[in-house]
Order: C-alpha cells, then sequence, then structure tokens
C-alpha cells in the first residue's frame, strides 16, 4: 500500500514538480525553453525513472537542468558525472547537455564501488562491487533514453581517472556513496570548476558524509580557504518531498522520502564570523 500510495503521489504531481523547478525568469533565451520544451524534457525525465535504476530522484536532475539552463552558453565548460550505476541519471544528464550543447563526461569504474578503508565511516553500508553497472549496459541506456552523442566516458577508479581532468566544468554530479571517494572527487574537481559552478551531491539526507562541505580543517588544508556549504544539507532540496528524519528512522515513516540532492557552487562560503567579544577586544587595543 506504502508503495503503491507513493508512486501515485510522483506520477500525479510529476507535472508540478516540472513547472514549479523549471519556472524561473533566468533562463537564457536562446535554450527557447518554451512550455512545450519545458514538458517534452521534465517527462522523459520522469519516464526514465522508471526505465533505467538510478538511486536518484528525477527531480533532482530537473534541479540540475535549471542550474544549466541558467547559464549563458558563452560560459565554457563541461558538465561531470561521477558514479552512474546504470547510467539512468546519465540519461537524463545527457538530455539537458543536448539542448545547452555541453559534453558529458562520465567518470565510473563500471565495476560497482570500490573496497573503501577503515576510516570511512560509510564502509560498513556498502559492499565492495555494490551497484555496478558495465560501460556496455550504460551505453545501451543512453542509446535509448538518452543522448549519448553528447557523452564520453572515463572508465576506471576516480583517483586514477580524475587527475587527468585539464577542463573547466560548469556542473559535476557526484553519487559516489562512501566518504574517500567524496574526498577524492572534491580535491580533483574543485579547482576546475569555473566560477559560480556547481557541484550536486546525492548524499544529502546523511549528516555525517557531508559535513566535508562545513569542514573548516579540511577546506583550509586542501584549497586554502573556508568551507562553501551546501545548499540542502541534511534533508535535500525541498522537491515536493515529506521528510522529517533522520534516516535511520525511515522504517517506521514508511512515506518519509528525502530528495537526497543538494548542491555547492564555487563562489559560496560557509562560515560563522560573529563574535562580538572579540570585536570589541580589538576595539579596546
Amino acid at each position: 500500500m506504502h508503495n503503491f500510495l507513493m508512486k501515485a503521489y510522483y506520477a500525479l504531481t510529476a507535472p508540478f514538480a516540472i513547472f514549479f523547478i523549471l519556472s524561473s525568469m533566468k533562463i537564457h533565451p536562446s535554450y527557447k525553453m518554451n512550455f512545450f520544451r519545458k514538458l517534452n524534457l521534465g517527462t522523459r525525465m520522469f519516464l526514465n525513472k522508471t526505465r533505467v535504476q538510478t538511486g536518484t530522484n528525477f527531480k533532482a536532475h530537473l534541479a540540475m537542468a535549471l542550474k544549466l539552463l541558467e547559464m549563458s552558453p558563452e560560459k565554457e565548460g563541461v558538465v561531470v558525472e561521477c558514479g552512474t550505476w546504470k547510467g539512468g541519471s546519465a540519461c537524463n544528464l545527457s538530455l539537458i547537455c543536448e539542448i545547452v550543447n555541453r559534453k558529458l563526461i562520465i567518470f565510473d569504474s563500471f565495476a560497482g564501488l570500490p573496497r573503501s578503508d577503515e576510516f570511512d565511516r560509510e564502509a560498513p553500508v556498502y559492499i565492495e562491487g555494490e551497484y555496478c553497472g558495465t560501460l556496455e549496459e550504460v551505453k545501451s541506456n543512453l542509446r535509448k533514453y538518452g543522448a549519448i552523442e553528447q557523452c564520453e566516458f572515463r572508465q576506471g577508479w576516480f583517483e586514477d581517472t580524475l587527475p587527468t581532468i585539464d577542463f573547466p566544468i560548469v556542473l559535476a554530479f557526484l553519487d559516489v556513496d562512501l566518504e574517500s571517494s567524496l574526498d577524492t572527487c572534491i580535491k580533483n574537481l574543485w579547482n576546475h570548476l569555473v566560477d559560480e559552478g556547481f557541484i550536486f551531491t546525492d548524499e544529502a539526507a546523511n549528516p555525517t558524509y557531508i559535513t566535508l562541505f562545513f569542514s573548516e580543517k579540511w577546506w583550509a588544508k586542501n584549497f586554502n580557504r573556508v568551507p562553501p556549504g551546501l545548499i540542502g544539507a541534511g534533508t535535500g532540496l525541498p522537491l515536493g518531498e515529506y521528510y522529517i528524519g533522520p534516516m535511520d528512522e525511515l522504517s517506521i515513516h514508511p512515506l518519509q522520502h528525502a530528495s537526497t540532492g543538494a548542491y555547492t557552487r564555487k563562489n559560496m562560503e560557509a562560515i560563522w564570523v560573529y563574535y562580538p567579544e572579540e570585536q570589541i577586544n580589538k576595539a579596546n587595543f
């Protein structure tokens, strides 16, 4: 009964999600995103969720589509996906990349999750080799449901493939599960992210995981800057979901579901600076 209600809710609210999320006066006019083009894009994204396995809600894909549509076509850069599983999110990202005329570079081992180390708090949750989609499987899904001509594939472990990046990135989508993988991805992607470029993650409802985006120590050590923060931290972006949380209580709240999608932006900062007693002391000297 719960599954039926969830599926009915998503199906009935999909048209509202499409137009609420893609309603923006900032969408660049060169993309000619009229009513029918928005409906077509959103409908294809919604249907792809039912055709190809993906751990991401199609509304999170719409949110990424919006950010790409709001960018000027003159801004140079590609879209990057790290972790694609069966290619469900790649299908939808490729559709929007076709509209905005950008390349989608897909990084994945195509052999499932790697073995993690003992320090990774997410390691007990996942199994080595889990979430495996072969390269041919992903390509087949993209041929059927996406725009494979927009795609380029980089097969291998992130620590081997990501250091080869030598191009600007306007948006990156990380669905990498492990803390060690998130660490590797951000270290190798951040300096290639264009000004006001975006990094989306699919792990927003996991408080321990997303603390990286708020860690002053990590950002000072790796990039000599303050942390950027994460919009949607803890619950995911408010995309029409009902979620009180926390995640470990979902079994007793079967109709709750976090959207999980969240993002940071290159020029954001998330640091507390209100220390009035320090300011008073400085003023007295």
